[in-house]
């Protein structure tokens, strides 16, 4: 070998040389090189292969010698688990004997003579060892469980095979020929065997189908669905299969309903969802059964209540009246909340989710469609639940969107483009072109009429006929539409005389957040009309609490309010999610809050007959935790920008503040055009020239005696006549002061607060706190009664912040008594601390005006 390895065999080196020259008498020189270096351990090498390949040769069988050969391989396997006791390993060779058993004979009773010894010494076996005590008791754990089982699955499956009582262990016989008898038994009784198989419907001639076998054959398929062991795809293939097969539109409308039903438990959980495929294929059998309801009046679907006793056969044939328990509206709602749930489960960066949202078309129609079914049955309950789904939709599309849908819509369903039958495979999931097809060929179309004539019918509807929760979601919805359309008047109007505000507390939590929605669409709308503090009203209590996006539904805020919910609590958040591209951006509505808190309560920081329960509070708070910063840099974030351009603002220079306001890049995200995006930024800077003159006469009118309005003009670059008007309205405001027009000045009145004045704002203060203190309070008391106690650390988490949230009212209040009365003695000023902190020397300034309290 050692000389054949190293090219010493030359015998061999010639024989390979002679064939190697001979094969390649015709190539170039190369060629002869490449033959002197095709020697050593390549040649060793090429003989071995070919000697390998010579000896495994491969063996081609028919199917029954396959079959054959697996069923003998596995009797082994039965076998020699069983010689050794492996009680473990002979369970999982049992259980893949059964399947081959299963597999490979049509009836247990052609079971070859082979197979059954090899079943017998199974049974004779476990039962002996299961008897010997002493034998259990030895084994392990896993063995003992083993071999209880095993007993169990033999004696369950020995009585479904009948075995021959005289047919022994030690008889012998070639198992091919017992094989080959069975195959024969089976091939010569091959019809009479199919018959009496229960899917012998599903490979049987249609001509032979009758009504009985099909009603058996939805019946078996029926009790098997919900077992642990059914496959639901397969159920799904086997009622679209049989729905061919109906022999009238009662029978096909009974099948179509146990396709529906059997579609919708394809999806495991609550928090799943059905894949797109089934859902569209759902939807376009949804269609099917409104068609099929549609053309025969004599069939009913009974939503409550038990239908009436089924008639016979003969009747049915024959179109006699027929009531089956379904509902299309449940149907249709299922749909809705599967698409839902699939928009949430999509990442909305990706262009599948734009490729989903094309599907939203043909859920309006299937919508549309299902109101006139029920408007002609005159379901009123029905078609409230169908139109508050549609407004659902369209509330929040602008008219250009929904001019854009319709044009897709008509495109997919443009009869032009469908040349080719309309054939959908009924053991196949159909794909987009299909459903387009389907759509087209049975005449379903868009919703008509325009955007806003739709919801205005639509809303009508629900006023009419629905109860008291369908038309408040109406009004909500209406409202949110009027908003982003643009008409602000009417829905600011709309929702004020719906008086909701009051009762909304009381409502259900979806449409607490449909509420919340249309409150921050409204503050938007507002704040693009110029309207700066009814946007801030809107958005007040909606962006204070520091959850919008709870609020909203649109995830979930980290920090310290997420300790607050459970897991189940958690998980019902997420489910009541709104789909992405519904959001309402939580950026752009805290940016349009503190600018209009900016140009709205900036001045009022320095007005000392101010109540204190109406001040802005959380603004308040963001100026003093930015002045507490030790150092503070170039803004980084969105509120940094914001307070820096505060602080401009009560320095008075407002055109650095207008410079950072309009320099954001938030205002892109304004759903308006260029050009009226333009026109709010200028009234942006308009305002804050008003807002910056309010705030410099109420913070430094007292250190003059007279303004000149034509200084004031030069400064804020204001004409004399708007400076004039804005000094008439701080005047009406509680501003000390008269004007003077023929010199074109502002004269200050200063007057000290009398013993009597001091007396009734300290009395003020002291009920405002009280006030403050009873409404806390009273909300941990009824937040305890209404939620289970939390464990110690989450207790003293919340009374910690109370009491943080109680100094912070006490330091208000004593900035608000020093704003007031800078001229007060000290001694005074100690006197009106309700808080009780009577610190003295205390260096604290308020933010941004370098005054000592």
């Amino acid at each position: 070998q050692s000389s054949k390895f190293w090219g010493a065999d030359s015998d061999s080196s010639e024989e390979v040389s002679d064939d190697f020259s001979d094969s390649s008498a015709d190539s170039s020189s190369s060629s002869s090189d490449s033959e002197e270096s095709f020697q050593g351990a390549s040649k060793y090498l090429q003989d071995d292969s070919s000697d390998s390949s010579e000896d495994d040769r491969r063996v081609i069988q028919s199917a029954k010698e396959r079959r054959h050969t697996e069923l003998k391989a596995t009797v082994s396997n039965v076998l020699n688990h069983l010689s050794s006791n492996d009680w473990p390993e002979l369970v999982k060779s049992f259980e893949k004997l059964i399947k081959h058993i299963d597999k490979h004979y049509a009836m247990p009773e052609q079971v070859s003579n082979s197979v059954k010894r090899a079943l017998m010494q199974v049974s004779e076996t476990v039962d002996s060892a299961y008897a010997d005590k002493e034998h259990r008791q030895n084994l392990s754990t896993s063995f003992s469980k083993a071999l209880s089982a095993l007993r169990q699955r033999v004696a369950k499956y020995m009585k479904t095979v009948s075995l021959d009582t005289n047919l022994t262990l030690s008889s012998g016989g070639d198992s091919e020929t017992d094989d080959s008898t069975c195959d024969s038994i089976a091939k010569k009784s091959e019809v009479e065997v199919d018959k009496k198989d229960k899917n012998y419907l599903l490979y049987a001639d249609k001509k032979d189908v009758t009504y009985e076998m099909i009603d058996e054959k939805l019946q078996d398929i029926t009790a098997s669905r919900g077992k642990k062991s059914t496959d639901r795809h397969e159920v799904v293939r086997h009622l679209l299969y049989v729905r061919t097969l109906a022999k009238c539109p009662a029978q096909e409308v009974e099948i179509l309903l146990h396709i529906i039903s059997a579609q919708f438990d394809m999806s495991n959980s609550m928090a799943s969802c059905m894949s797109v495929a089934t859902w569209r294929n759902c939807v376009v059998n949804v269609l099917r059964l409104l068609t099929l309801l549609k053309g025969n009046s004599h069939i009913a679907l009974i939503e409550q209540g038990e239908p009436a006793v089924r008639v016979d056969k003969d009747t049915i044939l024959n179109g006699g009246h027929v009531e089956l328990a379904g509902s299309l509206c449940a149907f249709v709602e299922r749909l809705d909340d599967e698409y839902n749930k699939s928009l949430q489960n999509i990442d909305p960066h990706t262009q599948e989710y734009m490729s989903r949202l094309q599907d939203e078309c043909f859920l309006l129609i299937l919508i549309d469609e299902v109101i006139g079914y029920y408007k002609d049955l005159q379901n009123a309950e029905s078609q409230v639940k169908i139109s508050l789904r549609l407004l659902s939709h369209i509330h929040c599309k602008t008219v250009l969107l929904y001019e854009a849908m319709r044009r897709f819509a008509f495109e997919r369903l443009d009869t032009k483009h469908n040349h080719k039958q309309v054939i959908i495979d009924a053991t196949q999931e159909p794909q987009i072109s299909n459903m387009d097809s389907y759509y087209a060929a049975d005449g379903f179309c868009f919703p008509k009429g325009k955007l806003h004539e739709v919801v205005s019918h639509l809303t009508e509807r629900v006023y009419t006929i629905g109860d008291q929760r369908s038309k408040v979601r109406a009004i909500l919805y209406d409202t949110f539409h009027k908003s982003v359309c643009g008409d602000y008047d009417t829905a600011r109007e709309q929702l004020l005389m719906s008086h909701l505000q009051q009762s909304i507390n009381h409502m259900d939590v979806d449409t607490q957040v449909l509420f919340n929605r249309c409150m921050a669409q409204i503050g938007l709308n507002a704040f693009q009309d110029g309207a700066f503090g009814t946007s801030k009203a809107c958005l007040s209590d909606l962006l204070a609490s520091g959850k919008a996006r709870e609020l909203l539904a649109q995830g979930i805020s980290p920090g310290r309010h997420s300790v607050e919910r459970n897991l189940e609590q958690e998980k019902l958040e997420r489910r009541r999610q709104m789909p992405f591209h519904t959001h309402v951006n939580v950026d752009l509505l805290e940016s349009v809050f503190l600018v209009s808190s900016i140009l709205t309560d900036t001045h009022d920081l320095f007005i000392k007959n101010r109540q204190p329960r109406t001040s802005n509070r959380s603004f308040v708070r963001f100026i003093e935790g930015f002045e507490r910063q030790t150092f503070n840099g170039p803004p980084e974030g969105l509120r940094d920008t914001l307070m820096c351009a505060t602080k401009h603002l009560i320095e008075g220079n407002w055109m650095a503040a207008s410079d950072y306001i309009t320099n954001m890049d938030c205002w892109s995200m304004l759903p308006t055009s260029e050009e009226r995006r333009d026109y709010v930024l200028k009234l942006i800077v308009s305002e804050l020239k008003r807002e910056a003159l309010r705030t410099y006469v109420f913070q430094r009118a007292a250190y003059y005696e007279s303004l000149c309005l034509n200084t004031l003009s030069a400064m804020f670059g204001m004409s004399v006549d708007a400076i004039q008007t804005t000094i008439h309205k701080l005047l009406a405001a509680g501003l000390a002061g008269s004007c003077d027009p023929p010199t074109t000045s502002f004269a200050v009145h200063l007057t000290e607060p009398t013993a009597l004045h001091l007396a009734v704002t300290i009395f003020s203060e002291k009920l405002t706190v009280f006030l403050d203190a009873n409404e806390r309070s009273l909300g941990v008391h009824v937040e305890t009664e209404a939620s289970p106690q939390h464990d110690d650390e989450e207790s003293y988490m919340k009374q910690r912040s109370a009491r943080q949230s109680r100094d912070d009212e006490r330091e208000d209040v004593s900035k608000l008594r020093n704003m007031r009365f800078p001229n007060v003695s000290h001694s005074t000023a100690t006197c009106m601390n309700v808080g009780g902190d009577s610190r003295k020397g205390s260096n604290k300034r308020y933010p941004f005006t370098g005054r000592s309290l």
